[in-house]
């Protein structure tokens, strides 16, 4: 099974998985930060920074557990592709101000 990439292959798709399912957890939607970034930039972005570090860390201790590369190379390269996409959304974001978000002022929680 280890000659013929198969391995890899799980530990890639397994950990990639882990990396996406980490945002999931932490972070709102590359749309729901370019939709309201405006209003609360700083909370999203610290956000985007912990998902980061969660998935990042989580490959590279699968990493030293199983002694492959292949956890750390996975969540390092879904990461840095997620970090990318949110960074993305800010700026489409911050040039689109003014426009509706899905918050509002003076509701329940202001």
């Amino acid at each position: 099974m280890e000659g013929n990439g198969t391995s890899v292959a799980i530990l890639v798709g397994v950990w990639a998985t882990f990396a996406l399912d980490v945002f999931s957890t932490l972070n709102s939607s590359p749309q729901t930060t370019e939709i309201n970034v405006d209003r609360r930039q700083e909370s999203l972005m610290y956000w985007v920074k912990i998902g980061s570090a969660v998935a990042v860390a989580g490959g590279i201790t699968a990493t030293a557990i199983s002694g492959k590369p292949w956890p750390a190379i996975a969540t390092v390269g879904v990461a840095a592709g997620m970090y990318y996409l949110y960074c993305h959304a800010k700026k489409r974001g911050l040039e689109r101000q003014g426009e509706p978000g899905t918050e509002q002022t003076g509701g329940l929680w202001s």
